[in-house]
């Protein structure tokens, strides 16, 4: 509960109880009035005038924790002096003495509690030896016992059926944040387990891209065995030529793949490699070309220069697989990405626009929190552009998100340049 919600509950608190305090006071009041006690008719008005002054001061910047306290040590003064003067430990007003406890069980400092407590149950014990001295005395009149009694018992019945039905929505509203609390750490448990999984399965593309590799040196120097045995038979090479050039795309591909899974699995933390973002983008889009394949298009308006920023390589091929991934998930059948990069002064910028469903203007806002998705259950964590900002960041960059829902989206990043 953050601080302001904390103060505006204890101040409702603090209203509801001055209200009741305001109440009770002017009901008890009015009947010592009329029955003539005149000792505790100007003890409830006293305590009534006090309430009204903490009351007021309550909206002020006196500490609401302060006036509570001298509330409840209000109210239990005109509780000890009522039930003295209507018959001590025989009075209808014994009772009494467990209201202040149950106001201080729903106050914080927790502490406060136990002090009233003691506080109470030492009002309560010091009465039985004073009884027992016949010190105190009954100054109501025997024509008003009756109704002192039934508006003493209404008095005590209302208080603990008020404070046991907060202390109960207490409970549930304490359940309710400890169940949520719950499902939120399950939620993100799953969600760590997966990113755990996305780790693991960055280790496990070095491992392929390694294994793959081996076997690719091998038909590669099998191709240029091959070239070498057919140089003086001219016709059968003539022959073989398209079959080699075709072998040779498909070994060129392959190796590209390698090289891209190798990009992406790299676990460096330096910060001072050079890393090329043409490069790196195209990498980006050969491990996606699976996907991109069936979903559209995808247009590269790429400037002739060079643009080379001081980096982490396998972080920026994580930051840029991420939006690209977004992208193409964000397009339908025939969609169209574009991924444009330019330089000026001293900024290279890269641009990545797609015209898919977009994203509404309650979730752009939300995007770079950790584990926010719109995506179902089991399809996403939510962490991917969480961890692309944070890259982008670290890489001293700048991203800027704009979309309008059915149109699509556009991820602007800018960095200095090397």
């Amino acid at each position: 509960m953050s601080t302001s919600q904390y103060l505006t509950r204890e101040e409702s608190f603090y209203r509801f109880l001055m209200i009741s305090a305001y109440a009770s006071t002017l009901v008890f009041g009015g009947f010592y009035f009329f029955a003539g006690v005149q000792i505790l008719f100007l003890t409830t008005l006293s305590a009534f005038l006090i309430f009204l002054i903490l009351g007021a001061l309550s909206f002020y910047s006196v500490g609401i924790v302060t006036l509570f306290r001298l509330s409840i040590l209000t109210i239990l003064i005109a509780f000890y002096l009522q039930v003295f003067f209507t018959g001590g430990s025989q009075s209808s007003a014994y009772p009494n003495f467990l209201i202040p406890p149950l106001l201080a069980f729903f106050y914080k400092p927790i502490h406060d509690r136990y002090f009233f407590m003691i506080l109470s149950g030492a009002c309560v014990i010091s009465m039985l030896p004073l009884s027992l001295m016949d010190l105190p005395y009954d100054l109501v009149p025997e024509g008003f016992k009756l109704t002192h009694g039934v508006i003493c018992t209404v008095f005590i019945f209302a208080s603990v059926i008020i404070y046991t039905f907060m202390f109960r929505n207490a409970l549930i509203r304490r359940n309710e944040k400890m169940g949520d609390a719950m499902k939120k750490l399950q939620e993100t448990t799953r969600k760590l387990i997966q990113s755990e999984k996305l780790a693991s399965l960055g280790m496990l593309s070095a491992g392929v891209a390694h294994e793959i590799n081996n076997p690719l040196n091998f038909i590669q120097g099998g191709l240029q065995l091959l070239e070498q045995g057919l140089e003086d038979e001219k016709e059968l090479k003539f022959e073989a030529t398209p079959c080699l050039n075709v072998m040779k795309e498909g070994l060129r591909r392959a190796s590209i793949i390698v090289k891209s899974l190798n990009h992406f699995s790299r676990d460096t933390e330096t910060m001072n490699e050079s890393c090329d973002l043409h490069q790196i983008l195209n990498n980006s889009l050969v491990m996606l070309q699976p996907k991109l394949k069936y979903k559209g298009e995808v247009k590269k308006l790429f400037t002739s220069e060079k643009l080379v920023i001081s980096g982490n390589e396998g972080k920026l091929h994580q930051a840029f697989l991420n939006i690209i991934s977004n992208a193409e998930q964000a397009i339908q059948k025939d969609g169209l990405i574009t991924i444009s990069t330019i330089k000026k002064k001293k900024r290279i910028y890269v641009e990545i626009a797609d015209n898919g469903i977009g994203i509404t203007k309650e979730n752009l806002k939300k995007i770079s929190d950790p584990f926010f998705t719109t995506k179902p259950v089991g399809k996403g964590t939510g962490l991917g552009l969480s961890i692309t900002y944070k890259i982008i960041e670290e890489h001293k960059g700048i991203i800027k998100v704009s979309s309008k829902p059915g149109k699509g989206s556009k991820f602007v990043i800018s960095f200095s340049e090397k």
